[in-house]
C-alpha cells in the first residue's frame, strides 16, 4: 500500500493522556485539507483491533504521563507500535510520548517525590530521554497546573528560530547519534537536543521535547475552562504564545510537513 493511500491519522488516548483536544484540533487543521481523517485510539483498539495498520500515516502519542503507557502497552502494544513504523509508519512522540519513545527515561532525578527512572518503553530511539529543564528555563520544577511552563526558544538545524510550549518535556542524550537527526536545540547558554528523528525501519521517528501543537489561545481556553485562577505563570506563557503565534504554527507546520517527505 502506497503512502497515497494512508489516510488516517491515530492520536492515542488512554490511561495517563493529557487531554488530547487542541492536538486533535491542530492535527484535523493540517491534515484535513489533504483528506486525512483524525482518530482517538486506545490500547485495547492498538492491540486487539490491530488498528495499526497499512491505512495509518501517522500515530501521535501525545502529553501526559508515560509510566501508564507501559502499563497499558507493554508487551504487545509495543511490539504493535514498532511493527508499525518498521513497516512504513511515523510515530510523533511529544513530551511523554517522547519519553516513552526513548532507551531510558529520567525524570526529575533530583527531587525524590518527582523522581522517575526507568529503562525500556518502545525503544525507539536509542539513548536517554532527560527531564525537565526546570533550572536552565528557571522555572519550578513539574506541577500539572501549568505554573512549570515556559515558552521556550528552539533553533531548527538551519539556523531558523521558533517559539513553543514547554511543559516537562525532555532533552536527549543521544547513544549513537548516527542514525538519528537533531532537528532542533533548545536555545539555552549550553543547547540542548529538543527534536529528534531518526528512520526506522521503513518508518520514521519524530520526537518532541516540545508541545508544538499548543496555541496561546487555545491554552487560554484551557485555562479558563479550568478555572486555574492560580496558574498566573502558563497564563503569562500563555499570553506570550499568542504573540508568537505565527513563529509556532511555522513550527508546527514544519514538523507535520514531515509527513510528506
Amino acid at each position: 500500500m502506497s503512502d497515497m493511500q494512508r489516510k488516517t491519522i491515530l492520536v492515542y488516548n488512554d490511561a495517563g493522556c493529557a487531554d488530547i483536544n487542541i492536538l486533535v484540533s491542530a492535527l484535523k487543521s493540517y491534515f484535513g485539507p489533504r483528506g486525512c481523517r483524525v482518530v482517538p485510539v486506545n490500547a485495547q483498539e492498538i492491540i486487539s483491533e490491530k488498528k495499526l495498520n497499512e491505512t495509518v500515516l501517522a500515530f501521535f502519542m501525545p502529553g501526559g504521563a508515560d509510566t501508564p503507557y507501559r502499563q497499558k502497552l507493554a508487551v504487545q502494544g509495543n511490539t504493535l507500535i514498532r511493527d508499525y513504523v518498521k513497516r512504513g509508519g511515523i510515530y510523533y512522540g511529544i513530551c511523554a510520548g517522547a519519553y516513552y519513545a526513548c532507551r531510558e527515561t529520567i525524570f526529575e532525578a533530583d527531587i525524590p517525590s518527582l523522581k522517575i527512572r526507568h529503562n525500556g518503553g518502545l525503544d525507539l530511539v536509542e539513548g536517554k530521554a532527560i527531564g525537565t529543564l526546570y533550572k536552565e528555563l528557571q522555572i519550578v520544577p513539574y506541577t500539572k497546573t501549568g505554573n512549570a511552563s515556559a515558552a521556550v526558544h528552539l533553533i531548527w538545524q538551519d539556523g531558523q528560530k521558533y517559539i513553543a510550549h514547554y511543559h516537562g518535556g525532555p532533552y536527549f542524550h543521544l547513544s549513537d547519534s548516527s542514525e538519528i537527526e537533531i532537528l532542533a536545540h533548545y536555545d539555552l547558554r549550553e543547547p540542548k537536543p529538543a527534536i529528534v528523528a531518526r528512520q526506522y525501519g521503513s518508518g520514521k521517528v519524530i520526537i518532541s521535547g516540545v508541545h508544538f501543537e499548543d496555541s496561546g489561545e487555545a491554552l487560554l481556553a484551557v485555562l479558563n475552562k479550568m478555572n486555574l485562577q492560580a496558574a498566573h505563570t502558563a497564563r503569562r506563557v500563555a499570553h506570550h504564545l499568542c504573540s508568537a503565534e505565527k513563529s509556532r504554527r511555522a513550527l508546527c507546520c514544519r514538523l507535520l510537513d514531515l509527513t510528506k517527505e
